[in-house]
């Protein structure tokens, strides 16, 4: 018989809620120093897609949920063409929900949000490029940092950690209608596409200095974003109104978890934005409001909402078709008109030594929706930051501005190059 497994919690929403213009699909690469080979990393995907089960799947219809099952077709590496984070069309696909591209130096793990959450998706390109580095002839090591491929799967690793850590403890009072957050508008790209922009900065001296300014280096990148988006906007139409940036949160760390679903909650940063305001004043409140958002009594009542609304009865007894079209209402009114802009750091990326060499930076892509035009990402490896923003539209105004005052405020360099898409030749 099949292996199968269920959709994890989080990732029963991003089926309800896929579509033409929010694909659900991101992207996590590494830039190599050499250019990559296609039949060795070809070779590293055969052996290393035994090792994640969970990530190479199918995806099969239910009566009251989608559910996923093992898929002994190849997955094939491919060359990449066309914009990041399009829609994955599985009969093109080999009926798999990832993707693995090459293009030059770059190696890219595209995957369907359902499957797991940009923790999980680092592990199996940390694991893949190993394995390539590996397949070329490469002295390269583990060291207990890399998932090794010819390990088994532990049972931890396939868990949905949210019903592991989910409690009957916590009040369970349902969220009220979210405040409605500035959104961003422009011209959609025609024929439609996402333009990406990386800026490249050393992180460690980025991390120093949001220090000096009294918070992460989340909350001073986050700060930098926010005001960025209020500048470009009154500039624009003169308006008032909260700015929210809704930040991914692992929980892996406040709930200890080896998972490689999806395990993330989302804390929704939001500032009043009253006329010009100092970048220290949106420090404080951002500051202020990470440090609770993040606490851990406040995501435990998180993990224990979000379970106990997919367990009412009601919702589970009723079928996938009427099902679907009710969570996308509710993802539209509380999750999309709730954030101006989603904004995930995944870290510090940790490579064993005999890798480093090997690899020069990583990109992350977050994909745009539909009321989130531009999204942005960051992931450092090596010292080397990289926040990449990925936009639906052609404005990109609130993305100079960013990276401006990103270079005027720390006195740091920002290499910017982009993808261009849709730009004018």
């Amino acid at each position: 018989m099949d292996q199968w497994y269920r959709i994890d919690n989080t990732g029963k929403i991003f089926h309800a809620v896929s579509s033409a213009t929010n694909s659900s699909v991101f992207r996590v690469s590494m830039i190599m120093n050499e250019t990559v080979e296609p039949e060795c990393l070809q070779e590293a995907l055969d052996i290393v897609a035994v090792r994640f089960p969970t990530l190479t799947v199918r995806v099969r219809k239910g009566l009251f949920w989608d559910f996923m099952e093992h898929n002994d077709e190849q997955l094939l590496v491919k060359p990449e063409t066309g914009h990041p984070c399009s829609p994955i069309d599985r009969k093109e696909n080999n009926a798999y929900l990832i993707r693995v591209l090459y293009f030059e130096k770059r190696i890219s793990v595209e995957i369907f949000h359902s499957l797991t959450d940009g923790g999980g998706a680092v592990e199996f390109l940390k694991t893949l490029v190993y394995q390539y580095l590996v397949q070329r002839g490469e002295e390269v090591e583990t060291d207990g940092v890399i998932l090794d491929p010819e390990d088994a799967p532990e049972p931890e690793e396939m868990e949905d950690s949210f019903e592991r850590y989910a409690s009957s403890d916590t009040a369970l009072r349902q969220a009220g209608r979210a405040e409605k957050a500035y959104q961003i508008k422009g011209t959609a790209f025609e024929p439609p596409g996402i333009h990406v922009t990386h800026g490249v900065v050393d992180g460690t001296a980025l991390n120093a200095f949001a220090k000096s300014r009294g918070t992460s280096l989340t909350g001073f990148l986050t700060s930098v974003l926010i005001q960025a988006i209020h500048e470009e906007r009154m500039r624009r139409d003169m308006t008032d109104g909260t700015v929210s940036i809704a930040l991914p949160i692992s929980l892996r760390r406040q709930f200890p978890s080896v998972t490689l679903r999806n395990f993330f909650s989302v804390a929704n940063i939001g500032v009043p934005m009253d006329g010009y305001m100092h970048l220290e004043d949106i420090i404080k409140e951002v500051t202020g409001q990470l440090i609770s958002h993040t606490d851990k009594n406040m995501l435990q009542a998180g993990i224990d909402r979000f379970v106990s609304l997919q367990g009412k009865w009601i919702v589970r007894a009723l079928p996938v078709l009427v099902k679907y079209p009710i969570m996308r209402i509710g993802f539209n009114q509380y999750g999309e008109r709730s954030k101006t802009m989603t904004f995930s750091n995944l870290g510090n990326i940790a490579l064993p030594e005999s890798l480093k060499p090997h690899v020069d930076r990583m990109e992350v892509i977050l994909y745009p929706t539909r009321k989130s035009p531009i999204n942005a990402a960051i992931g450092t490896l090596n010292g080397r930051l990289t926040i990449t923003f990925a936009r639906s539209i052609e404005e990109a105004d609130i993305i100079r501005a960013f990276f401006k005052s990103l270079t005027e405020i720390t006195g740091l360099d920002v290499e910017v190059y982009s993808n261009e898409w849709g730009e004018v030749r």
